[in-house]
């Protein structure tokens, strides 16, 4: 995976409240990638002006590439 590519999220996924974060089917594009932490930064449904670090195995299991 490297910046830019563009992801299928395979479910539904919400934040801490119930408010959706990734909607199934649609796709995302990989803003950041640390690979020494080891974590991804998606563009996403945005409540706080902030983007979520999402771990490389959560987004593995989550999205595929397209």
């Amino acid at each position: 995976m490297k910046v830019g590519d563009k992801l299928k999220c395979k479910n539904d996924i919400n934040n801490l409240y119930g408010d959706p974060l990734f909607i199934k089917d649609n796709i995302y594009e990989i803003l950041y990638i640390d690979e020494q932490n080891e974590v991804i930064v998606l563009n996403h449904v945005l409540y706080a002006n902030e983007y979520a670090e999402q771990t490389m195995m959560y987004v593995r299991d989550n999205f595929d590439i397209i």
